[in-house]
């Protein structure tokens, strides 16, 4: 697959002899079925905006259809998947500078629960979003830079399920996973999350956690 920069469709099918088991069980899992055919044109004009590549691809039968897109940005390749039965992600791999790991998730009842008994945890300042998120890391410092008004603002509006930023030191790479709630689906909110991944991008960057 090319990644010189140019849109590009590619249309593939994958071999896949469970089709059925695994319907039913990504169905469980990821809260209902979405029919990922109907964004087709969506992704297809997100792709040329971005000078991205997009590609479809179905298990055997045609019962799953799976999306990808991929994004250049600063020597940085953006994935983005969804499928039927899968929420939309994101994921970066980066040549990291720095052993560093933070993940972010929605704060439930138990995560409160343990906070009003004494659970520490990354503050960010701004009331709602720690009220909304528990963040963990062991570099508070670059943890509270990381996340500008700009970064906290479009996980509110856009409720990002969980971010994981986790580094391998003995290879120098490290990979960003984001994962969203299946309810944004409009154009203006996929485009709002990729320039969201492109923040991302830049202040791991300015923070010299990666090159």
């Amino acid at each position: 697959m090319s990644r010189s920069g140019d849109f590009k469709y590619i249309s593939i099918m994958e071999n896949d002899n469970n089709d059925s088991l695994l319907k039913q069980t990504f169905v469980t899992q990821t809260h209902g079925y979405c029919d990922a055919s109907t964004k087709r044109d969506m992704w297809r004009q997100i792709a040329v905006e971005q000078n991205g590549e997009f590609s479809i691809s179905r298990t055997s039968g045609n019962v799953l259809e799976i999306h990808k897109l991929y994004i250049l940005y600063k020597g940085c390749e953006i994935k983005i998947t969804e499928s039927d039965t899968r929420p939309l992600k994101f994921e970066i791999e980066f040549d990291s500078l720095l052993d560093y790991n933070m993940t972010i998730g929605w704060e439930g009842a138990v995560e409160r629960l343990l906070k009003r008994i004494g659970l520490k945890e990354i503050e960010t300042g701004n009331e709602k979003f720690d009220n909304n998120y528990l963040i963990k890391s062991k570099d508070s410092g670059k943890t509270i830079n990381f996340f500008t008004p700009e970064i906290m603002s479009c996980l509110l509006k856009y409720n990002v399920y969980s971010v994981s930023y986790q580094t391998n030191s003995k290879k120098r790479k490290a990979n960003l996973l984001s994962t969203i709630t299946r309810t944004n689906s409009e154009k203006n909110a996929i485009v709002d999350l990729i320039e969201l991944h492109k923040n991302m991008i830049d202040r791991l960057k300015v923070l010299r956690i990666v090159e």
